[in-house]
């Protein structure tokens, strides 16, 4: 998975991932920027404002109409937080040229993609007032409908108490107050901020003319003068100190327990396999600790798993558990973490571990999206490696490493989601 790195303008790269393994080029344009609570809203709304309309295909029905004589072309939006980053801007997935002879279909695509980023619709200027009060009640209904997935709003809530005085605790939506405060000509400011200030990555993932792609982009970048800001690196806490614990209550029928762990990991180390095949045996696969012993074997939890965040050194452990057997279920996640700290694995779980991760790794190869994805956050905390260079080294990993990784890991907050609860007659 060979990227070549092309400098478009000042802080923007182009990143081509070439291969031939599809029968689509994926192109994604998105905008790095800090994540801030004055900004993190704007940054939203803007992929579905620019989404809606542009200069030249002013409705989406004539975008969409495009799209169909492009071979069904197909344009998302995209908005996601990577530890102190906000990543947000489009994405598209094209025909492959060598399918349409006498259509350039990359090009055309790409061209569609750059009129609706460098040239939106506008209106006296700014941002249409009909199209940004129609994107802003969609903004709304989307953090309002967080709530509706039980498992993800807790995971999130876990996040903003545990990480309260640090970035990673900011929502990428923003909130609803923030929200409703937008205007037509304060998001055209947070729209003429993104295209001076923050830093781009396009990634194109396909077989292509990739100079003429290049030409494509730099063409719209001519006239914008830019002074890209870098974003600031979090500190990452090493250990917890002390044990939160947050409750809530809703009219909920499962209970939601969430804890949150300080891993001590530093991606500067450079030793995240370490972390994921710890993951793995713990909660990251359905061979792992927490599925075989707190799920099956004690029947504690409808489900439970743990997940790791590279740029963060955090640990999640997610779980769906009866009010009746919060404590329970509680004390045996950290116990499962104690065997693991004794070194209590079994050469069996430590084997089917490195096949998970394996296999997972490997599979990268088969999505373009995948393989962006993976380039694409690692180059974010300095890592250059592949899926094939992080299976030998998981191939190399002894059960005295994965014991080490995890007597550097603390709790730091515990969450609970509980259900109301109703009166005996």
């Amino acid at each position: 998975m060979k990227t070549r790195i092309i400098e478009i303008a000042k802080g923007v790269k182009l990143n081509y991932i070439n291969t031939d393994k599809f029968k689509t080029n994926y192109v994604s344009f998105n905008f790095v920027a800090p994540l801030t609570k004055k900004d993190a809203h704007y940054n939203a709304m803007l992929p579905l404002i620019m989404m809606r309309a542009c200069e030249k295909y002013p409705s989406q029905a004539e975008i969409n109409k495009r799209l169909q004589y492009l071979y069904s072309g197909d344009i998302g939006a995209r908005n996601d937080a990577f530890g102190e980053y906000q990543i947000f801007g489009m994405k598209v997935n094209m025909l492959n040229n060598r399918f349409t002879p006498d259509t350039d279909v990359t090009i055309e695509t790409i061209d569609l993609l750059c009129q609706m980023i460098f040239k939106p619709y506008l209106v006296n200027g700014v941002f249409d007032k009909e199209f940004t009060n129609g994107e802003k009640i969609n903004l709304i209904d989307t953090i309002e409908a967080e709530i509706n997935n039980k498992g993800k709003y807790a995971i999130k809530r876990l996040m903003s108490e545990m990480c309260k005085d640090e970035v990673y605790g900011i929502s990428n939506y923003g909130s609803v107050e923030d929200v409703e405060k937008i205007t037509s000509e304060s998001l055209y400011d947070a729209y003429q901020r993104a295209l001076k200030t923050y830093n781009i990555e396009i990634y194109v993932v396909g077989d292509c003319d990739i100079d003429a792609v290049c030409q494509k982009f730099k063409e719209n970048f001519d006239t914008i003068e830019r002074a890209p800001i870098e974003v600031e690196r979090t500190p990452i806490v090493e250990k917890a100190t002390s044990i939160k614990e947050v409750v809530d209550i809703e009219n909920v029928q499962q209970g939601k327990l969430v804890l949150g762990f300080r891993t001590g990991y530093d991606y500067k180390e450079n030793k995240y396999h370490l972390l994921q095949l710890f993951n793995e045996i713990y909660g990251g696969s359905p061979t792992a600790k927490l599925f075989m012993n707190v799920r099956e074997k004690m029947s504690l939890c409808y489900y439970c798993r743990s997940m790791v965040n590279q740029r963060t050194g955090i640990m999640l452990v997610s779980s769906g558990v009866e009010a009746k057997n919060k404590e329970i279920a509680q004390n045996a996640i950290v116990e499962q973490l104690d065997m693991i700290k004794n070194g209590e694995i079994t050469d069996e779980e430590f084997i089917n571990a490195k096949k998970s991760i394996k296999n997972g790794y490997m599979s990268i190869y088969d999505s373009a999206e995948a393989m962006e994805t993976w380039v694409f956050l690692r180059s974010l905390c300095d890592i250059i490696t592949t899926p094939k260079d992080e299976c030998e080294k998981i191939a190399k990993t002894t059960i005295k490493e994965i014991e080490e990784i995890a007597n550097r890991i603390t709790l730091d907050t515990v969450y609970f989601l509980k259900g109301e609860e109703k009166e005996e007659k």
